[in-house]
């Protein structure tokens, strides 16, 4: 009997479905615990199946990383503070963007995860990259055109990437362990990158007077997320769990 055709719909619908199954077993057992016999026997469905949607492992682990790329994005996008003046809404990605690690840190590691073909090989996975990056660029942009940075938009967000993925790549593998925890460190480097002090701004502030302490300030800093983040509950984003 020939195989029932299958819309793009659904399609679309078990390739979801395995890609969360997929995510659930990273998170819990690791990388090398996720195949495609183990995805048809958690989906109910036969071992052959899953094959229908993804050619190999390797297919797989791209939509894997393209999915929690495109959560990484919608997570900065959710928290930052799109109306804030620019370097302040630079300031909240840069805390959306550590708030996101300290939530799903095996999630941001398999984002940058070293892979041997190159990310042109996978449109999805680079355009979901992409658009993380040309956020970035653009918040930078708009801080330039109102005269508070100097350079090239898009060198300068790639200057801020690589100073904030160090920083949380340290931080997730457990290295700082030389007098500065990410609580010492996250906020003095952004303001560093942004061209101002880099003690906290907690220290570097001075006192308001008493009148003004009680008067809402229109562009609050963000908060940024502390190691007591790494105790207290975690949400997950919704999925099948196995």
């Amino acid at each position: 009997m020939a195989r029932a055709q299958l819309s793009q719909e659904q399609i679309d619908v078990m390739r979801q479905r395995l890609v969360l199954l997929a995510l659930d077993i990273y998170r819990r057992e690791g990388i090398d615990a996720i195949s495609l016999r183990r995805l048809a026997e958690m989906a109910g469905i036969s071992h052959t199946l899953p094959y229908r949607y993804f050619e190999s492992k390797e297919a797989l682990l791209i939509a894997l990383r393209t999915e929690c790329t495109r959560a990484f994005d919608r997570h900065v996008h959710e928290q930052e503070h799109a109306k804030a003046p620019p370097l302040m809404r630079i300031r909240s990605v840069a805390a959306a963007y550590i708030d996101y690690v300290r939530r799903w840190p095996t999630d941001y590691l398999l984002i940058f995860a070293a892979h041997p073909t190159p990310l042109s090989e996978y449109p999805e996975l680079l355009a979901a990259r992409q658009r993380v990056v040309g956020h970035g660029v653009e918040c930078v942009q708009a801080a330039i055109d109102a005269g508070l940075l100097k350079g090239d938009a898009r060198q300068l967000a790639h200057m801020f990437w690589m100073a904030l993925h160090g920083l949380m790549t340290l931080h997730v593998a457990g290295q700082l362990v030389h007098g500065c925890s990410i609580d010492d460190l996250v906020e003095p480097l952004v303001e560093r990158m942004l061209g101002g002090d880099a003690s906290p701004a907690s220290a570097a502030a001075p006192a308001k007077p008493r009148a003004a302490r009680h008067r809402a300030d229109p562009n609050p800093a963000p908060r940024w997320p502390t190691s007591e983040a790494l105790i207290a509950p975690r949400r997950r984003r919704p999925g099948p769990r196995g």
